[in-house]
């Protein structure tokens, strides 16, 4: 006898789901909306916190793969300015097709790509970077040449992150139109450790991995991302920023941030100067910037494309599975200065959750923010994106994942929990979609909106267990299907004809109103008559099984 906690076949239930919801025909994207309207609540919240107001905006895409997604936004794309760069009143709304930058979360797509082109021969992880960038030593002399192509994806080079170099910054606020290249921004750079011996981010690694995908195969970096990534994905809103033209993919925000600091160089160059304040910057070129970017922050897109590509990414879709557990084995055993595990191009984070796995990126350089996570259990993946700097866009991804509903189905891989007139069903992952689609929610119902009087009226609501077996009579083997009327433990055993117990089919606690399935193996049974019995804090309900050969 095995004991399939919550297993049946998937072709019996989906069978059963279109029987069950083929009359309701309207179509729902899996939250409900009283979660709607949370999620609005959370990212308004945010957006116009006194303490703390939003200068720009928020877009939030909140991706359940294949069942649900939530999309809000907050906030400007662009706030209006006068003459000195002070805010007025009013501005551009940001809107779900807004793109922005979204900085290191590019650093998912480079490691990617190149463990990809290292899978295909291009070059070998463990080769020293200086074959393939012969000018580095002469460029600058104090940086460690033979740091291989694996120590820059797994942030072990030792090298100085150029973001953080004072010269390099001044150089730009001076000449912030100026294109930098690989080489030119590696000249600033420091070796602040030796290769190998410690595990602390640094963006170098990731432009350099870019000029290394260059070098090796030939073509230019922004191809390989759109014929591996962007267009075979459909993630049609992506562009590499500095390399490649908007286009028609939709409107870029504008960028909000304080660069008072630089004034004595702006007006030495007689750029325009900055208040002491957050701002609209959108008067400073970027282009700079975006150069030096590259390959570890370079691309822009909307937030539904974000999330998208998280959900593809993690779930194997945007690389080969090899590929995918190279980058999921590479994270750290231990957290970094601030609290993450770093790994081939993803952080693992606790900042999201105090209990679940997250894993993902987040983007930080002027002007932009930006956030995708995905959490493995439910297959969902949370991205945030703004054109505010001052932002805190872990407090936010926090509450809104403290706001959904818990749609996991007990300890069972790949069952969710969907509210559906009324009943709580726990069923499987593609089931579950035709659910949705039929205008159920994730989460039990308990979390989730009364149905309305019209809606329950044609539904059973005696208060009673339920508990069936089908099919019944059993040849090999049956679904048992039960519903407790009352939270609380259970226990649903098999017993003979004669009263001797024969299997425990299931045992722990079930939720009012929840269905729920185990699946009968009755392979080593002997044909006779059996009883199924389900005990609960609402009494014994007993079903008898008959097994014919």
């Amino acid at each position: 006898m095995k004991n399939y906690r919550y297993s049946f076949k998937n072709r019996f239930l989906l069978l059963l789901a279109v029987l069950l919801f083929s009359a309701y025909q309207s179509y729902a994207q899996g939250f409900s909306p009283e979660t709607k309207e949370k999620l609005k609540t959370i990212i308004d919240s945010f957006q116009h916190n006194p303490a703390n107001q939003y200068i720009g905006g928020i877009s939030v895409a909140i991706n359940v793969d294949g069942l649900a997604l939530w999309q809000g936004t907050s906030g400007f794309a662009a706030r209006n300015i006068d003459a000195e760069n002070n805010l007025v009143r009013g501005g551009t709304h940001f809107k779900k097709d807004t793109l922005s930058r979204i900085y290191s979360i590019t650093k998912t797509f480079t490691a990617a790509l190149t463990l990809e082109l290292a899978k295909r021969g291009d070059f070998g992880l463990d080769e020293p970077i200086i074959k393939y960038l012969p000018l580095l030593h002469s460029v600058n002399s104090a940086l460690d040449t033979t740091v291989t192509i694996r120590q820059l994806l797994a942030h072990e080079s030792g090298f100085s992150d150029y973001t953080a170099e004072i010269d390099l910054q001044v150089a730009v606020a001076f000449a912030p139109t100026h294109i930098w290249n690989a080489y030119e921004m590696v000249s600033y750079v420091h070796q602040i450790a030796p290769p190998g011996t410690q595990r602390k981010y640094s963006s170098t690694n990731y432009v350099l991995l870019g000029a290394i995908i260059e070098a090796a195969t030939g073509k230019p970096v922004e191809k390989l991302y759109r014929n591996k990534f962007f267009d075979k994905l459909g993630l049609s809103s992506m562009y590499l920023g500095g390399r490649e033209s908007i286009g028609g993919r939709g409107n870029l925000a504008s960028p909000h941030d304080n660069l008072s600091p630089f004034n004595p160089i702006f007006q030495a160059t007689g750029q325009p100067t900055f208040p002491d304040a957050y701002t609209n910057i959108s008067r400073f070129p970027l282009d700079g910037i975006v150069s030096l970017a590259f390959t570890g922050g370079g691309i822009v897109s909307n937030v539904a494309d974000v999330a998208a590509w998280g959900n593809d990414l993690f779930g194997g879709r945007a690389t080969s599975k090899s590929t995918l557990n190279t980058m999921l084995n590479s994270v750290a055993d231990t957290v970094d200065e601030d609290g993450d595990k770093l790994g081939y191009g993803v952080i693992v984070t606790s900042k999201i959750s105090d209990s679940d796995y997250f894993i993902g990126h987040d983007g930080n350089a002027p002007g932009y923010r930006s956030v995708m996570y995905y959490q493995p259990d439910r297959k969902m993946t949370i991205a945030i994106l703004t054109n505010y700097h001052g932002a805190n866009l872990y407090a936010v991804a926090k509450a809104l994942y403290a706001a959904l509903p818990n749609f996991i189905c007990g300890n069972k891989k790949d069952y969710i929990v969907t509210c559906f007139k009324g009943f709580s069903l726990c069923l499987p992952r593609e089931v579950a979609s035709e659910v949705i689609k039929k205008g159920g929610y994730l989460g039990s119902c308990n979390q989730c909106a009364v149905p309305a009087v019209a809606e329950t009226s044609k539904i059973n609501l005696e208060a009673k267990d339920k508990l069936t077996v089908f099919p019944n009579p059993v040849t090999s083997s049956s679904v048992v299907s039960f519903q407790v009327a009352q939270t609380g433990n259970i226990n649903l055993s098999l017993y003979d004809v004669k009263g001797k117990f024969i299997a425990t089919l299931f045992s722990g606690d079930s939720e009012k109103g929840m269905q729920q399935q185990v699946k009968l193996d009755a392979g080593k049974l002997q044909p006779g008559i059996y009883m199924c019995r389900l005990q609960s804090v609402n009494g014994i309900t007993t079903q008898q099984i008959i097994l014919q050969r």
